[in-house]
């Protein structure tokens, strides 16, 4: 799930967006990449709650799209269908979008409209 809030910090506008996975996922260790932090896959890990689910808050700037992924154990990718978007990779696989605008709507298509 991604959960966004727009709130201003020392001065100026940013999106607060909040990641947040499962309990389901077995992992030692995930990491959100993207091209906000370079696609570093150390930079941002996620917490480990004591219920199991795994969380992390990032600060990004308003009025953008972001291209993202979760790295798993050093070593696998994991997909968000929560993703306001995606978009096809050079290495045959897709990143995830999450929009940064407060005034973005989530365009409801055929492979969202039936969960």
């Amino acid at each position: 799930m991604i959960h966004k809030t727009f709130v201003e910090v020392e001065g100026r506008a940013v999106a607060r967006v909040t990641f947040t996975l499962p309990d389901t996922i077995w992992a030692d260790c995930i990491a959100l990449v993207g091209d906000f932090n370079n696609w570093d896959t150390q930079s941002h890990p996620f917490s480990h709650n004591g219920s199991g689910v795994w969380t992390i808050t990032v600060d990004l700037e308003p009025r953008r799209a972001y291209q993202f992924r979760y790295f798993q154990d050093h070593r696998q990718w994991i997909n968000d269908s929560s993703a306001d978007a995606c978009v096809h990779n050079i290495y045959g696989s897709d990143n995830f979008i999450v929009v940064t605008d407060p005034d973005f709507k989530r365009h409801a298509d055929e492979r969202t409209s039936n969960r």
